[in-house]
């Protein structure tokens, strides 16, 4: 599912930012102290939490540091995907922000970035509601946020970054994944693909701090909507090089890699991924790569690892419930992998159990292996289906 960026909140700063009187500052803050936080955030820097705390106890009045805090503790509750106490946080400290940015635009009524702030914070929240299957709040903050880009955008023509939200909007609402059908019946809005696609490039060309989030959802629209593996590869990778230091985007470049059958990169990149000190804080980054290892070492034949990993998930997923229900497509890769060391009868003994899971395809392979192995080891060859 795609996910709003906290730093996307801040894309109202860039008309204060592009013009005026003092275009280096935005209210009481310098233009350089915002893209430092944006950075250190992007990177996932232990401190930001810390650097946001003092801003609100510098400038108390000030809404911009409840803004940086509600985004960030959204992207927080992401990464840790089990952490109830960061959610209840994220929905409070919204809260706040949201009613901290309609003051100001009680107070500037006719100020083009105040009506953006309290939009953006909108569009926040219902990517959450969305993430949690929460459909009626999510509704009717998306007609309140998407009202606004969309007269924002009919009055400022160039004010790119409401492209960000309103290509969003066009894209998966004409291609909408079954996930968002819920959201889409209530809304009655038949989205343009084009229109979209277009908005999203002129946000990601054109747009001030919106740059990166615009490419972060493109990659995600280029595959899950268009199914174009290179070119999400070829936008996360663009992330990865600005911001190293993101686990997320980099595990999310591993399992691109591995889908366009690039094992050995993939598996390479989801171990460092893996050894980074850090990963344990965030399990939603975590299990998405030991996916990514499993599969990655099969297919680059590093049969010690997936063997390793196999065991790694089991205990993760044991740890995390709702992480998968069904694990017999760990059974399946272990049983490829117990093959190709010669542990036959382990190997045939996972495969049964494989073949008795709820995924098809796994299954049907499985059913195959099993015809095959009364043959001599040699005609059995580890083929894993395309995942």
């Amino acid at each position: 599912m795609l996910r709003v960026s906290f730093w996307v909140i801040l894309l109202f700063l860039s008309r204060a930012l592009s013009g005026g009187a003092e275009p280096d500052r935005f209210l009481d803050f310098e233009r350089s102290q915002i893209e430092r936080i944006i950075e250190m955030g992007y990177n996932m820097d232990p401190r930001t939490a810390a650097e946001i705390n003092t801003l609100k106890n510098a400038f108390p009045e000030s809404l911009v540091p409840g803004l940086l805090d509600a985004g960030y503790l959204y992207w927080m509750q992401n990464y840790k995907a089990w952490d109830e106490v960061a959610k209840a946080t994220f929905e409070e400290h919204s809260e706040t922000a949201l009613e901290r940015a309609k003051d100001y635009l009680e107070a500037h009524p006719e100020d083009p970035d105040a009506r953006f702030a309290v939009a953006m914070v909108e569009l926040m929240q219902v990517i959450y509601y969305v993430d949690h299957h929460r459909w009626w709040p999510a509704f009717w903050k998306s007609r309140s946020s998407l009202r606004t880009m969309r007269r924002l955008h009919a009055e400022y023509p160039n004010y790119h970054d409401t492209k960000l939200p309103l290509g969003m909007h066009n894209c998966y609402m004409s291609r909408t994944p079954a996930y968002l059908k819920p959201l889409a019946f209530l809304m009655r809005f038949k989205g343009d693909w084009e229109t979209g696609i277009r908005y999203m490039e002129e946000a990601r060309e054109s747009g001030l701090l919106c740059k990166v989030d615009a490419g972060y959802y493109l990659s995600a629209i280029r595959l899950e909507l268009e199914g174009d593996r290179q070119a999400s590869r070829d936008e996360m990778a663009k992330l990865v090089e600005l911001f190293p230091g993101n686990l997320k985007f980099r595990a999310m470049l591993a399992e691109l890699e591995r889908g366009l059958g690039k094992q050995e990169v993939a598996m390479s990149e989801a171990l460092e991924v893996m050894g980074d000190e850090r990963l344990g804080q965030f399990p939603g980054i975590e299990g998405r790569t030991y996916v990514t290892l499993l599969w990655s070492s099969l297919g680059a034949n590093a049969l010690e690892i997936t063997m390793d990993t196999a065991e790694s998930v089991r205990e993760f997923a044991g740890a995390h419930e709702g992480f998968d229900n069904d694990l017999t497509w760990v059974d399946f890769v272990e049983a490829e992998a117990s093959w190709g060391l010669g542990r036959f009868e382990e190997a045939i003994r996972l495969w049964r159990l494989a073949a008795k899971g709820s995924d098809a395809e796994l299954a049907a392979t499985a059913e195959a292996r099993l015809a095959k192995a009364a043959k001599p080891p040699n005609s059995v060859e580890p083929r894993p289906p395309v995942r």
